[in-house]
C-alpha cells in the first residue's frame, strides 16, 4: 500500500494541470494577414441554435470554453467584409483552433455573401479517431446502430469478429473500452457480460484507436468516448420506434426530452428480443433466444454562470440462452444466463474564469451476472455468478495560458468483485476446483497533459500518467504520452505520430476465479499465478489528407509490443470466460479510411475502410487458467481473433422527395484462425437498406425503413475450435423493417 499512500499524498499536496476539454479558439484576419478586431464571432450548432457569441480582441483572437462535443458552425462578420464560416465536429475533450479569413466587400450590396468552409481534416489531431454526431448516427440504418458492437464493427477500422461475440481491435479482445460523459469503468460491455447501452442515447461518439492522451487509461485497442443526449434542446419532442425482423428480432424503444424551469430532462426506454442472441456453434440456431430491457434518464441543470450539473442514470438487464450443438439439444440442455447492471454518473463543472475550469464526476456501477445450470442430467453442468461493484470520483482542472491548454486530474476508484463457480463434467475427464470468493480493491490514477503549438503548424500533446491497481495483486506504472501533428496548409494535409506507454489492469470479469485456478489448479504444471496487468509500448504514425471540402483520406500505421497480453479462455464448455496472460505480444497493422461527408446537392455520402494487421502471442502463459496444453517459452501462436485483412464500406443516397434514402453496407474478412488448424475461409457480406417519410406535419413525422442483412446468406465460420469447443457461425440473412414516429 506504500504506492497508494504516496499517490494520495501527491493528490493532497500538489495541484496537477493538463489539457483543457472542449475549447474552440482561433483568429479572425483579413485576407493578406492583418488581424480584424471587433469582429462578431458566433458559435452555433448544426441545427442553427446559437451557443455563444463574442467580439474579437485587438489581435483578432476569440475563444469559447467548456463547449460540449457536437457538430458546430462558427461564423465571423465585420463591417466592410464578407462573412466567413466554418463547419466542424468538436471532439469530446479535444481542443480545436480555426482561422477565419475575411475578404473585403466591393460594394454594400455584396455584404450578404458568406464564404463557407469545412474543417475536413483536424490540424491538431495527434492520434487516430473518428467522431460521429447524433445527426450522422440517425442517418445510418438500424442494423448498424443496434449496439456498440455493431457500431464499432462497421465504423472502426480493423475491428474483427472473434469467438462468442467478442470484438477484437488492434490485437486484443479486451479492447472496447467505453468512456461515458468523461468517466470510465473496467467492465466489459460486450453481450457476454452486460446488457449494454443503446447508441440511440449518444449525442456524439468518438471511436479512438490510437494516440490516447494521458487522461485515457485501462483498456486499449478501441475506446468509445461517448457523450449522452441532453433534453435541454429537444423542446419536449421525442421518438417512438418499432423494429421487427426475422429470427424473432424485435425492438420497441422511445425517448423524449425537454426543459422544465432550469432543468433539462431526457428519458429513454428500450425492450428487445432476438432468436439469435449469440453466435451459434452450428449454422442453425438450436437454443439461442434472448431478451432484454434498458432505460436511461439524464438531467441537466445550469446553476448561474459558473456552475453546471449533469446526472445520468442507466439501468438494464438481459436473459439469454446458451447456444447448443445438436448433441446438447437432443440431451435437453437448457443453460441460461441473466445479466443486470445499474450506473449513476454525476458531473459538475465549475468555471473559475474564462481560462480555468474544474470538472468533477462521482460515479457508481452495480452489476450481477448469473450462469444458470442445465436441468438435464447428462450434459456438463456449470453454475457461476459475479457481483461487481464500482464506486469512484474523478476531478480535473483545465487552464489556458499563453497558447498552452493544460489539464491535470485524479481518478480514484473502489472496487468489489464477488465470484463463485461450480463445474460438474458428468463423466468428462476435465476437473476444476470449486470456487467461491471475492476481493475488494482500489484503482487510482493521476495524470497531467499539455496541448500546445511550439511553432506555427506544429501541435504537441505531451502527458504523463501514474496508475495504481490493486484487486487480486498490486500493479503500478508510470506512462509517458507524446503526440505530434504537423499541418501543411497549402496541401490541406496533416502528418501525425505518437508514442504511448499503456497500462491495462487485469480484466475484472472472472479475474478472481482465473487467479484462483492459476494458483490452485489440480495439475501443478498449470499453476502460473495471478492474472497480471498488460503493459505496452505503442507507436503510431499517420497521414490525413483533404481531397475535397467533404472528402478526407486517412492512413495510419501502428506497432505495439507488450508483456502479459490478455485473451479470453473458456473453462471446458461452461461458457465461463476467464482472462489469461501470455508472456509477450506483438501487433502491427496498416489502416486506410476514406470518408465522404454528405454532398447536399448530390445526396451522396459514404465511408470506406481497409485494414491489414497481424498479431502474435508468445509463451509461456504467465497468469490465470493455463489450460491443458501450456505454451513453451518463446512458442508463438496467432490468437483466435487474428485476421490479416478486413474491410467495410457504406454508401448512401438521400433525396429530398419524402426524405427517401437507400444504401448498402459491406463487410469483408480474410478469415480468422482456429486452434491447431488452418485459417478459415474468407467471407463477404452485403446489407441493403432504404427508407422514406410517409407522413409529415412538423414536428410530427412518420418514417419507414426496410432492411436486409447478409443478402447472400453467407453464414461464414468464426474462429474457435478445440477438442470440446466447435467453430461458431456468423448471422444468417434477416429481413425486416421499422416504423418511427417523431413528435
Amino acid at each position: 500500500m506504500r504506492a497508494y499512500t504516496l499517490l494520495m499524498s501527491l493528490v493532497l499536496f500538489s495541484l496537477p494541470f493538463g489539457w483543457a476539454q472542449t475549447v474552440v479558439e482561433g483568429t479572425v484576419h483579413e485576407k493578406g494577414g492583418a488581424a480584424v478586431a471587433g469582429a462578431t464571432v458566433e458559435l452555433k450548432r448544426d441545427n442553427g441554435s446559437q451557443v455563444a457569441a463574442q467580439v474579437t480582441a485587438a489581435d483578432g483572437h476569440f475563444r469559447f470554453n467548456t463547449v460540449e462535443a457536437d457538430a458546430y458552425r462558427v461564423q465571423a462578420t465585420a463591417p466592410g467584409f464578407y462573412s466567413s464560416a466554418y463547419e466542424f465536429v468538436l471532439r469530446q475533450r479535444q481542443p480545436v483552433a480555426i482561422d477565419l479569413e475575411l475578404e473585403r466587400t466591393k460594394s454594400v450590396a455584396e455584404r450578404v455573401e458568406v464564404k463557407e468552409h469545412y474543417l475536413t481534416v483536424d490540424p491538431q489531431k495527434t492520434g487516430s479517431s473518428y467522431t460521429f454526431t447524433r445527426t450522422e448516427l440517425e442517418r445510418l440504418p438500424d442494423p448498424l446502430t443496434e449496439s456498440t458492437n455493431d457500431l464499432a464493427n462497421n465504423l472502426m477500422p480493423g475491428a474483427s469478429d472473434s469467438h462468442d461475440n467478442f470484438l477484437a481491435v488492434r490485437g486484443t479482445e479486451f479492447s472496447l473500452h467505453e468512456f461515458v460523459n468523461g468517466v470510465s469503468f473496467l467492465d466489459n460491455m460486450q453481450p457476454q457480460y452486460a446488457p449494454g447501452v443503446s447508441p440511440q442515447i449518444f449525442e456524439t461518439v468518438d471511436l479512438m484507436t490510437g494516440g490516447f492522451p494521458a487522461e485515457y487509461g485501462n483498456r486499449f485497442g478501441g475506446v468509445l468516448d461517448v457523450t449522452t443526449r441532453s433534453g435541454a434542446s429537444m423542446d419536449g419532442h421525442g421518438d417512438v420506434n418499432f423494429r421487427g425482423a426475422t429470427y424473432d428480432n424485435y425492438d420497441l424503444n422511445a425517448d423524449v426530452g425537454g426543459q422544465w424551469n432550469k432543468i433539462g430532462y431526457y428519458f429513454f426506454a428500450d425492450g428487445f428480443t432476438s432468436g439469435r442472441y449469440l453466435d451459434p456453434p452450428e449454422p442453425k440456431e438450436l437454443y439461442d433466444f434472448g431478451k432484454g430491457a434498458r432505460g436511461t434518464a439524464q438531467f441537466d441543470w445550469k446553476a448561474g454562470a459558473s456552475d453546471a450539473f449533469k446526472l445520468l442514470l442507466m439501468g438494464g438487464g438481459s436473459n439469454f440462452q446458451q447456444p447448443n450443438i445438436t448433441e446438447d439439444q437432443e440431451a435437453g440442455r437448457d443453460a441460461q444466463r441473466h445479466l443486470r447492471q445499474q450506473t449513476v454518473i454525476l458531473n459538475w463543472i465549475h468555471t473559475f474564469s474564462p481560462d480555468t475550469v474544474l470538472a468533477t464526476s462521482a460515479y457508481e456501477r452495480t452489476s450481477s451476472d448469473r450462469v444458470l445450470p442445465t436441468s438435464d442430467p447428462d450434459t456438463p453442468l456449470s453454475i457461476a455468478s459475479r457481483a461487481p461493484f464500482t464506486l469512484g470520483i474523478k476531478s480535473d482542472l483545465s487552464h489556458v495560458w499563453h497558447g498552452h491548454v493544460f489539464k491535470g486530474g485524479i481518478d480514484l476508484v473502489k472496487l468489489r468483485e464477488l465470484e463463485s463457480f461450480f463445474f460438474d463434467s458428468r463423466g468428462d475427464p476435465d476437473v476444476f476446483p470449486d470456487f467461491s470468493g471475492g476481493r475488494h480493491g482500489v484503482e487510482a490514477s493521476i495524470y497531467g497533459q499539455d496541448h500546445f503549438s511550439p511553432f506555427k503548424n506544429l501541435w504537441v500533446d505531451l502527458g504523463l500518467r501514474y496508475d495504481y491497481f490493486n484487486l487480486v495483486d498490486t500493479h503500478v506504472q508510470i506512462s509517458p504520452r507524446l503526440g505530434l501533428a504537423y499541418h501543411f496548409p497549402k496541401s490541406k494535409s496533416v502528418l501525425h505520430a505518437s508514442y504511448n506507454r499503456y497500462f491495462s489492469p487485469p480484466p475484472i470479469e472472472y479475474s478472481v476465479l482465473a487467479s484462483f485456478i492459476g494458483n490452485n489448479a489440480i495439475d501443478p504444471s498449470q499453476r502460473v499465478g495471478n492474472v497480471k496487468a498488460y503493459t505496452q509500448n505503442y507507436f503510431e504514425g499517420g497521414w490525413s489528407q483533404e481531397l475535397h471540402s467533404r472528402v478526407s483520406l486517412e492512413v495510419n500505421a501502428y506497432l505495439h509490443t507488450g508483456h502479459n497480453a490478455f485473451e479470453n479462455h473458456e473453462i471446458s464448455i461452461s461458457r465461463i470466460f476467464v482472462p489469461i496472460n501470455f508472456r509477450t505480444a506483438r501487433a502491427e497493422g496498416l489502416e486506410v479510411v476514406l470518408n465522404v461527408k454528405q454532398f447536399e446537392k448530390l445526396g451522396i455520402s459514404g465511408r470506406l475502410q481497409y485494414a491489414a494487421s497481424k498479431t502474435y502471442f508468445y509463451g509461456p502463459i504467465t497468469g490465470g487458467f493455463a489450460g491443458d496444453e501450456p505454451l513453451d517459452a518463446g512458442e508463438r501462436i496467432s490468437p483466435a481473433f487474428d485476421q490479416t485483412h478486413t474491410g467495410t464500406a457504406q454508401l448512401f443516397y438521400h433525396n429530398r422527395w419524402r426524405g427517401f434514402w437507400a444504401g448498402t453496407a459491406l463487410r469483408y474478412g480474410s478469415g480468422t484462425v482456429v486452434e491447431n488448424g488452418p485459417r478459415l475461409p474468407q467471407h463477404f457480406t452485403t446489407d441493403l437498406a432504404s427508407g422514406l417519410t410517409i407522413w409529415n406535419a412538423e414536428p410530427r413525422r412518420l418514417d419507414l425503413e426496410f432492411d436486409v442483412t447478409n443478402v447472400s446468406n453467407s453464414i461464414y465460420q468464426i474462429a474457435k475450435e478445440s477438442e470440446e469447443i466447435p467453430i461458431q457461425y456468423a448471422p444468417a440473412r434477416t429481413v425486416g423493417g421499422s416504423i418511427k414516429f417523431h413528435f
